[in-house]
C-alpha cells in the first residue's frame, strides 16, 4: 500500500512539473528558457505597427475651443447644400415609389358570399340588411345569368372577415368567406 502511494505521488510530481511553466533555477529565476523564448516569438509577431488605421482628429487648444467648434459644426451641416444631395436623390426616389403604390387599387383580400340565388328581391333584402347592420363594411350584388350573389366586405386578412362572419352566420346560414380582389381604401377602413 505505501508503495502504491509513493508511485502515486512521484507521478503527479511529475505532472506538475511538466505542465508548470515556472521552473527554479540555481539562480533563482523563475522562468524557463523555453517560455522566455516563446515570449520572444510572441512580440516579433505583433510588432507590426498599426497606428496608421487609428482616426485622426484635429486638435483643438482650449476647452472653449471645443464648444464653439462643435456648435459651427452641427450649424453648418444644417445650413449647407453639401451633404444634402443623398437626400434629394432619396427623396425622389420615394416620389415615385408613391405615386407607384397610389395607382395600387386593389389587392387579394376576402369577402363574405352572403346570399346565392334567382331571387332578386331576396338579394335586395341581404344587401339593405348588411347597409343597415354594418354600415362600415360595403355590400357588392353581382348578376350572372340566371344567378345574383351578393358579397360583403373588403377585408385584407381573413382574421378580420372571420370577426363579422361569427355574427353575419346567424342571419345568413349560406354564408361563406371566399378570397377575391377588394379595394385597398375599403379595406383599411374595416376595424
Amino acid at each position: 500500500m505505501q508503495r502504491f502511494l509513493f508511485i502515486c505521488l512521484s507521478i503527479f510530481l511529475v505532472i506538475l512539473s511538466a505542465c508548470s511553466p515556472k521552473v527554479l533555477s540555481s539562480k533563482g529565476s523563475s522562468t524557463s528558457a523555453s517560455t522566455k523564448s516563446s515570449h520572444k516569438k510572441i512580440d516579433k509577431i505583433y510588432e507590426e505597427d498599426l497606428s496608421q488605421y487609428l482616426p485622426k482628429y484635429k486638435q483643438l487648444n482650449e476647452a472653449s475651443d471645443t464648444l464653439n467648434y462643435s456648435k459651427k459644426n452641427t450649424k453648418k451641416a444644417y445650413l449647407t447644400e453639401e451633404p444634402m444631395h443623398i437626400n434629394k436623390k432619396l427623396d425622389a426616389i420615394l416620389d415615385t415609389i408613391s405615386l407607384k403604390n397610389k395607382s395600387i387599387r386593389y389587392a387579394n383580400g376576402f369577402r363574405i358570399q352572403i346570399y346565392v340565388g334567382n331571387d332578386r328581391k331576396a338579394a335586395d333584402d341581404a344587401k339593405i340588411y348588411t347597409y343597415q347592420t354594418y354600415p362600415e363594411i360595403y355590400p357588392y350584388l353581382s348578376y350572372q345569368q340566371p344567378i345574383y350573389k351578393v358579397k360583403i366586405g373588403d377585408f385584407l386578412n381573413r382574421m378580420d372577415a372571420e370577426r363579422y362572419f361569427v355574427t353575419i352566420k346567424e342571419n345568413f346560414p349560406s354564408a361563406m368567406i371566399l378570397p377575391d380582389r377588394v379595394e385597398i381604401k375599403r379595406g383599411i377602413l374595416v376595424k
